[in-house]
Parts: C-alpha cells; structure tokens; sequence
C-alpha cells in the first residue's frame, strides 16, 4: 500500500529535510520511527526539500509499506513517537501512480517579517527585520518575479544538474498585517534557495538599498555572479503542495490533468475551466493524454456521462491505441463506466467547442 502523508513541522532543530547520515533531518527523524513501527526499514520520498532552518505547514511525502494498517492508525502511530516540532497532520491510501515528487501540480511557499519589536513567539518562523521598510515598494517589487523566467540570478542550483533554470510563478502577493509582513510565492517548483533570495531583494527595495530597477536587471541578467544573498531561512514556510489527478501510467503513456503550458483540448474551456470540472467531476471533463518522457501531446480523454471518449492525433499508431485503451479499461468500473470509444482528435476538437463556460 501507498501512503500519502501531510506533516507540519519547526526547521530551527533540524538540517533541512533531506536525510544527511547524522539524524539530524526531518526525513530522518520520521524514517526512524516508521521503522519503529513497521519493523522493517522504510523510505519516504517528499514533494521536495526544504534548506535547514526552514518550516513546513504542509510538506507532503510518501511511503510504501505492505503492513495492513489503515492510514488513520498510522497518522496515530507515527504521531506517538515523533518529537514535538514535526506533526503528521493527515495520512492517505493511494494507488501506486500517485507520487508525492512527480505529480505535484504547484507549491506554495511565505516568507515572514516581524517589522515591529523582536517578538519571542514569532522567532521560529519570521525573520525579525528591525528597519523601516516601504511596504508600496516591496509589493512593487515582488510583481517582477510573477510569470516565466530565467531564474538564474536567484537561486544556487548547479548548473550542471539544471542546465535550464526557467520557472513560472503564478502568483504573488505582499501583504502587511500588524508588525507582520508576508510574502507569498506560487509556482510549480522552485530552485534552491530561490524564493529567500527573492525575498532577500524585496527586503532591500522595502529598506531602500535597492531600486525595482536593480532588482529588474538582477532578474534579466541571468547571471550568477549578480550581488544576491539569502534571507534568513526562519522566515520560509512551505505551505501547500497542490496534486494533479493522474488516470493512468506506463513506461509509455501518462493520462492525466491538464497543466499550465499544456496545448488545451479547446478553445472554448481555459486552464481554470479545465480544472474545475475535473475536480468537480462535471460532465464532461477532460484529462490530457501524453508520453511519460517528454510530454509529448497525444490527445485528450473526455468523461462524459455513461462514457469515455479517447481523442487521439494519431489513429493509425495501433500500438499506441491499444496501450491507451488497456490503461483506460482498467477504470472504467472506478467511473462506473461500462462504454469508451477511441475517436480522431479533430472531432474532439468540433465537440467541446459546443460547451460554454457557466
């Protein structure tokens, strides 16, 4: 069985969230009381990681353990034992296509600043910031990171590991409450140390050693050696990892939501459309057929009432039509669907351009 696991937890204790030998990390500190209760030794693999120092409200991750124990017992158990700073806060059974790195569809992270006088309850997740700071200007200045861009001035992965560092951020927002400023970034992944070092330049135009203009010309440098550094790691907080639904999945074939930069399946519905009927199970939704490698576009998959309708490119692929429709028969009855039918793609295109947004 496959479990989904949502935890919250304080980073001041701990080396960041990745294992590193000493037990000194989040993941180490669960992996051992998994073991505890399995017996046997259990890895979890997480949406991603999180630098030292750095909070989670919800950090998801996952495990596979062939004990028969419901996901309620296990949130108990592995509560029991784990330190007071890290709490699973919900545990879920999936089937084996659901993956807590792959299939994440957007992270939300918050960067906090105390504004006002050194506050000890805050500590842990805001960076004390004792100097005036423009809130007007700040909340000008975080605008520049919103959409698609070469992030390479802001952040300190290898380039060797990722070569093309373009990220899209859907959206931002700079908000004051109090002595409280808050930072928000949503996007489908980040690079490491990205968003501290975004909050970092915003900090500097909020302070005045800074112009937007500067941090403009950071941005479209693209350039390593640019003078950037990092915000105080207490501040960060990841706050939701948000999940695409997938159908199916093979070495070949990946069905599943459609995701922003995808080739939508019509002109008439958006991404936002697209993603409300799915979640909503409204009639008809539709999923994105594709390769598991590349993306590669196939066509689309449409849920209608009493049946599945496949739209493929490419109709003479047999090979492909027949992988498609085995992944397809095989959730039919979770639909309760008994009907599904393999149709050319120009025809997907003709029907749903007959449905109107409400």
């Amino acid at each position: 069985m496959r479990y989904k696991c949502v935890v919250s937890y304080v980073g001041e204790h701990y080396e960041g969230w990745q294992s590193q030998t000493r037990g000194t990390s989040v993941q180490e500190q669960i992996e051992k009381v998994l073991e505890k209760i399995a017996q046997t030794k259990i890895t979890i693999t997480a949406s991603g990681r999180t630098d030292a120092g750095v909070n989670a409200r919800g950090q998801v991750f996952m495990f596979d353990c062939e004990r028969n124990m419901n996901a309620r017992k296990w949130m108990g158990a592995i509560n029991a034992f784990l330190p007071d700073d890290i709490h699973i806060l919900s545990v879920e059974e999936k089937d084996s296509i659901f993956h807590a790195r792959f299939n994440v569809r957007y992270k939300t992270y918050t960067y906090r600043i105390n504004n006002g006088p050194y506050d000890v309850f805050s500590r842990e997740y805001a960076c004390q910031f004792s100097y005036p700071l423009d809130i007007e200007k700040m909340n000008a200045c975080i605008q520049l990171f919103q959409g698609t861009h070469d992030f390479t001035s802001f952040n300190s992965s290898s380039l060797a590991e990722y070569p093309i560092q373009v990220r899209s951020i859907y959206g931002v927002s700079c908000k004051k409450d109090g002595n409280m400023i808050s930072l928000t970034f949503t996007g489908k992944g980040f690079l490491r140390y990205q968003v501290r070092m975004m909050s970092a330049a915003i900090l500097d135009v909020g302070r005045g050693k800074k112009t937007i203009q500067d941090v403009k010309e950071m941005l479209e440098a693209k350039d390593r050696s640019v003078k950037r550094h990092n915000a105080p790691a207490n501040g960060l907080t990841l706050e939701y990892v948000d999940y695409f639904e997938m159908v199916a999945l093979n070495e070949n074939i990946q069905i599943r939501e459609f995701l922003r930069g995808d080739q939508l399946c019509s002109d008439a519905w958006d991404i936002e459309e697209i993603e409300k009927r799915v979640r909503n199970k409204e009639f008809p939704y539709a999923y994105a057929v594709c390769t598991r490698n590349n993306q590669e576009m196939k066509g689309c998959l449409v849920v209608e009432q009493g049946k599945v309708c496949i739209y493929l490119y490419d109709m003479n692929d047999q090979k492909y039509v027949e992988e498609v429709k085995d992944q397809i028969i095989s959730k039919l009855k979770t639909w309760n669907i008994e009907y599904f039918e393999c149709i050319p793609y120009d025809h997907a295109k003709n029907y749903l351009k007959t449905e109107k947004k409400d």
